[in-house]
Order: C-alpha cells, then structure tokens, then sequence
C-alpha cells in the first residue's frame, strides 16, 4: 500500500508540474520571430554576412522540421519539448556569437569611414592642397560606393562583398593621399 501511495504521490507532482512548465514554454513561432529577428538585424547592421545569415536560419529550418515531426506524432512529449528547447538555446547562443565575432568587429561600416574621407578632404581643401574640383571627384566617387554597400546589404553582405568594397575604398583612400602627398612636395619643392 505504501508503494501505491508513493507512486500516486510522484504521478500527482509530475501532472501538477507539466501544466506550469507548459506555461513557461515559448512555442516555435516565438522563438521562429525572435530568431529571424535577431538574424534580419545582423544581417541590416553588418554583424552577420550574408553566409553566416543563411547557414543560421537553415539550422532554424531544420528546428521547424524536427518540431512538426514530432508534432505529427500525437503532438510533444515533454522529452522532445526539452529537446527542441535545448536545441532552440543552441541555436539562440550561436546567432549571439555570429553576431559578435571578430569578423564583425574588423568591418568599419561606410559611414564611419565616410567621416573620415570628409575630415581629410575638409583638411586638404582648407591647406589649398585639394581643390573643390578634386574635393567633389572624389566624394562623388565614395557616393558610389556607399550606393553599392547599400545594394550589397539588402541580402546581408558577404565576405566577397566587404572585400570588395574594402577593395573600392582602398583605391579611393590611396587616390586622397596622392594628392596630398602630391601637394605637400610641390609646396617643399
């Protein structure tokens, strides 16, 4: 009877705790929103490439098939629930760490480097060693390529992408500093 009364008790708890886990449990289109939303604003604000994008929402994809399998069999067992809640937990810490690498903190978004093109040509302009002609040739020319990082990030920026616009920028930011340097010897000449 003793053994009854105990097994009663432990079915008792284990029926009265699957209601309040239940509860706790983000279903998977909460955890598919804040997911996708977390990878759509890596992707905006240049932390994730266009790569690391897919590959990461293939993996959600894959959570969402796995899910409706189980589901298929007389909806979730609280084992497979805890499984897709770890396997939602892993997913959540590699968006965190994708969008935080070191590849990420190495890109200088355009309008930083914007900035500092303006300030040397502002500097140049105001020592006579650019004049408004050349100043305005070369932001024109960094215009195209701010359109193209624009165009490039609608589907997130790839690493062939951001060597390429690094490419661009490069070559733009060595044209500056020849005609400085261009003027500098001319005025010590």
């Amino acid at each position: 009877m003793k053994t009854f009364l105990a097994m009663a008790l432990a079915a008792s708890a284990l029926a009265a705790a699957a209601p309040a886990s239940a509860q706790t449990w983000q279903s998977i289109n909460q955890r598919q929103a804040n997911i996708d939303a977390r990878i759509d604003a890596g992707v905006r604000s240049g932390d994730l490439t266009r790569n690391e994008a897919m590959r990461l929402r293939g993996e959600f994809n894959d959570l969402a098939r796995l899910e409706a399998r189980y589901r298929s069999s007389n909806g979730l067992s609280l084992s497979e629930r805890r499984d897709l809640d770890a396997r939602f937990d892993r997913l959540s810490a590699q968006v965190r760490f994708e969008r935080n690498d070191r590849q990420a903190r190495n890109w200088r978004p355009i309008n930083q480097r914007q900035r500092q093109l303006d300030n040397r040509i502002d500097r140049g302009i105001r020592s006579g060693a650019l004049d408004r002609r050349e100043a305005l040739r070369l932001r024109a020319e960094f215009s195209e390529i701010a359109s193209l990082e624009q165009r490039y990030r609608r589907n997130g920026l790839s690493y062939v992408e951001r060597r390429d616009l690094d490419r661009r920028f490069d070559r733009l930011d060595a044209r500056l500093e020849a005609s400085l340097s261009d003027w500098d010897r001319r005025r010590r000449g």
